[in-house]
């Protein structure tokens, strides 16, 4: 790890993070890692680490620059790594610096990342697009040319803007992990607000995370340009990016890819029993020959065993439609949910609101029913879908009375619709806060809905909270389980047990099962048919990681998948999907990171659009993959290979 000192600073400035450096070896936090502290005394310890094409001047006191980036690269890195036993190439390097050194810090990992895999950049002394006036930026010849210390076309050349650019055309993949104090030097004049740092380095963040391979985390923290800022965040980014470092290069999946020229998303997959599989899709055009309505419509996909497409369906209106689950039931009838803001079904002329949808097929692809319902003015949508041998049930929420009193914002929803595609039944729960429902699941002939709340259904453990609601067929409430941490946990997915009860998978942004690993973690539970959790577990990384679907095979092995912007495997791009198998006793069995350089399982809002269904031959998951739609396989072993 090279470290870059700041502006009038030298190397000795780094020699106060050994002690840490050496605390995160000896715990294991981070391998064992050789810090290079290169001083920098050229343009009176202002060079901002670039070459300099100023020449000096008899008008001024300020001597002629120097190639600082060149020796860098061309002299220190291979000395380094001819001296010690280094890994030498980029998977074995990061960079950190603060303020001159942070700009530096960033201009290397952007300009030259088959160099630099990582880097750690503090209150980096950036500015866009060019200084203010008063800024030293401008006064020692960094970014001059011939006698002219500061030449605007030379700092645009060299600033990070234009090795961003770069960066995107090289296929390469990096991590930076930004840091900023809350009190940073705030710059008098108003017309320079936006050169404050705190302002820049928001820029900077903000500019990155549109930028595909380079996974970005910012951290805004109290204090100013200083060390009480840089020491904590310093011991903070270097455990963030030796998770990256030192992996072997990853492979992308092997993956079926369904989609049209326009933004396509995931929404279901299921099997039957002769090893059909069933994957929705929510297209932004004409998909397999199929009409297309407008806006997104909803595509029903059916593929033999041996993975070759039997048949596509569509349901659209000129509105959006889109799927959020597919589920078969034991006489090969699937069923695909989800919501729709047209007149999906032609009896509600003039919609425009969103509407839950039910639409049920036969094996050969003849629609047998289609079921609109929700509040006229408000939004209702229904997020999941499972069956039994006489019904369907499924789950959402309703911003309306649906079937009671709203008790404010989103309520969440749980329906039953009979054989015909006649509801049955709704039932209606919700707090003052936001509640929705996620997940639905059949056991043991009674139907669990899963979800989250921003209120109290239960006892709130503060924050947003999971829930966990038992019905019986009947639609009798048998119990409603509200639990979490005091930050946010949430239930994204349920499955039978074959024991009886669900297992459950979501996230928590706090100790829910263990310590957190940082940000979110994915969660894992079994509830037994009363409700208690008997079993838990919690694994991530220092970002963002969040379980969204499971599927329990009829050994008792549980399959959770998810996705994560950190490094549970090797990464691929800046979110990829996570597949982990537990055992029926519950040991996890192995974890698979997987997906291509685009997003994965996961849109830019962090929100997952990833389903897994268990087949004969393994598990199936179907999620996003950029704008089109994924379909690949695991191995009971945790083979990947073509569905």
């Amino acid at each position: 790890m090279y470290l870059l000192h700041g502006r009038g600073d030298s190397m000795s400035a780094w020699t106060q993070v050994k002690s840490r450096l050496d605390e995160l070896v000896g715990s294991g936090e981070i391998p064992p890692t050789i810090a290079v502290m290169p001083d920098a005394p050229w343009s009176s310890r202002a060079s901002w680490y670039v070459d300099s094409a100023y020449t000096g001047s008899p008008d001024t006191q300020i001597p002629p620059g120097r190639p600082v980036e060149t020796a860098f690269l061309k002299d220190l890195v291979p000395r380094i790594d001819a001296t010690y036993r280094t890994i030498a190439d980029r998977s074995g390097r990061a960079i950190a610096g603060y303020s001159m050194g942070g700009a530096g810090a960033l201009r290397y990992v952007l300009a030259h990342p088959d160099v630099f895999g990582a880097g750690i950049v503090l209150s980096p002394a950036v500015y866009f697009p060019l200084p203010p006036s008063d800024s030293s930026t401008r006064e020692f010849g960094a970014f001059g040319k011939g006698k002219d210390p500061f030449v605007e076309a030379t700092y645009l050349k060299l600033n990070w803007p234009a090795a961003l650019k770069s960066f995107a055309a090289s296929g390469l993949r990096s991590q930076l992990f930004l840091v900023v104090g809350d009190d940073e030097y705030k710059n008098p004049k108003p017309v320079d607000a936006t050169h404050d740092l705190d302002f820049e380095t928001h820029v900077v963040f903000n500019q990155a995370a549109r930028v595909p391979n380079l996974t970005s985390e910012l951290r805004i923290v109290d204090g100013g340009h200083d060390w009480d800022v840089w020491g904590p965040t310093f011991a903070e980014g270097a455990k963030y990016v030796f998770q990256y470092l030192g992996k072997p290069p990853a492979t992308p999946m092997q993956a079926a890819i369904t989609g049209t020229p326009g933004e396509d998303r995931a929404g279901g997959i299921a099997t039957d029993a002769s090893g059909n599989v069933y994957q929705a899709v929510a297209a932004a055009g004409a998909l397999d020959g199929q009409p297309y309505a407008g806006g997104t419509d909803v595509a029903l996909i059916k593929y033999r065993a041996d993975g070759s497409r039997e048949w596509t369906r569509s349901l659209g209106t000129g509105g959006t439609e889109r799927a959020y689950g597919v589920a078969v039931d034991a006489d090969g009838r699937v069923v695909v949910t989800g919501y729709t803001n047209g007149d999906l079904d032609g009896a509600h002329a003039g919609n425009t609101t969103d509407d839950a949808f039910v639409a049920q097929y036969d094996a050969d692809g003849n629609r047998r029913w289609l079921t609109q319902f929700g509040v006229p003015g408000v939004a209702d949508r229904s997020y999941s879908v499972a069956v039994d041998g006489t019904a369907v049930y499924v789950g959402g929420y309703t911003k309306g009375a649906l079937a009671g009193t709203n008790q404010g914002d989103k309520d969440v929803f749980v329906a039953r619709l009979d054989a015909d595609g006649r509801q049955a039944w709704v039932r209606q729960a919700g707090s003052a806060g936001e509640d929705k429902g996620m997940a639905v699941a059949v056991s043991g002939g009674s139907v669990y809905l899963g979800g989250m709340t921003g209120g109290s259904l239960g006892t709130s453990a503060g924050g947003v909270d999971g829930i966990l609601t038992r019905y019986t067929s009947a639609g009798d409430a048998v119990w409603l389980k509200q639990f979490g941490t005091a930050a946010s946990d949430e239930v994204w997915g349920l499955a039978a047990d074959p024991a009886g009860g669900v297992y459950l998978t979501g996230y928590t942004a706090g100790d829910f099962a263990g310590p957190s690993a940082g940000d979110k973690d994915v969660v894992v539970a079994r509830a037994d048919a009363d409700g208690v959790l008997t079993w838990r577990d919690q694994f991530g990384t220092s970002g963002n990681d969040k379980g969204a679907a499971v599927a329990v095979d009829p050994g008792g092995a549980a399959y959770v998948g998810g996705f994560t912007d950190g490094a549970l495997g090797s990464p691929l791009g800046k979110f990829d999907g996570v597949l982990a198998k537990y055992s029926p006793d519950r040991t996890r069995s192995w974890t698979r990171q997987f997906g291509t350089a685009d997003d994965d399982a996961a849109d830019a809002f962090a929100e997952a659009n990833l389903y897994l269904t268990v087949t004969p031959a393994g598990t199936q998951l179907s999620g996003l993959t950029g704008t089109d739609v994924f379909r690949t396989r695991f191995t009971t072993d945790g083979a990947n290979t073509l569905p």
